[in-house]
């Protein structure tokens, strides 16, 4: 398996793909929330990977976008990472792993130094997100501030201290 960058020439296997890995999810529409992303002045092309197994064909995708902190010290430029997508039939196979390993190594190389997203805590934890309001960061809809599904992963340690404030996730 290989991960490289995604390029226009993979979009339709990739809708196809999302498509896949989200259909018993209550996440419908992420295919098309990705397509969005692609127009977005925040997508990054170095920063969508897609992999690719021995024989082409596209089993995995990952892209990782910009988005703002909001905070009493100013406003801060990090990733969001959304959506992940492995195929069905190649779960459980460290693909996604692989595609957030390669992911953040590049974020890295860039020069971001954290990653937010909204989803499964059970998934996610044992990758390293916790929840952001660990971080006194809040979505700005979650009135409670304690929203599990919100999470953060510093990719350069202490790179959230100070940065307490609010992100707002689409």
């Amino acid at each position: 398996m290989i991960i490289r960058q995604e390029t226009p020439a993979d979009y339709g296997e990739v809708y196809e793909l999302v498509k896949a890995a989200f259909a018993t999810s209550t996440n419908e529409g992420e295919w098309d929330y990705l397509n969005e992303v692609r127009k977005k002045d925040t997508f990054i092309p170095e920063l969508s990977l897609v992999a690719e197994n021995d024989d082409g064909k596209l089993v995995g995708q990952i892209v990782l976008y910009k988005m703002e902190i909001t905070s009493p010290n100013g406003s801060y430029t990090e990733l969001l990472l959304s959506p992940i997508s492995v195929h069905p039939e190649y779960f459980c196979r460290g693909i996604a792993r692989a595609m957030m390993r390669e992911g953040f190594r590049t974020a890295r190389e860039l020069g971001y130094c954290a990653v937010f997203l909204c989803g499964d805590p059970n998934f996610y934890h044992r990758f390293g997100f916790k929840p952001t309001y660990e971080f006194e960061i809040y979505h700005i809809v979650d009135k409670t501030k304690k929203a599990e599904w919100c999470m953060a992963l510093e990719l350069t340690a202490g790179a959230l201290t100070g940065k307490n404030g609010t992100i707002n996730i689409e």
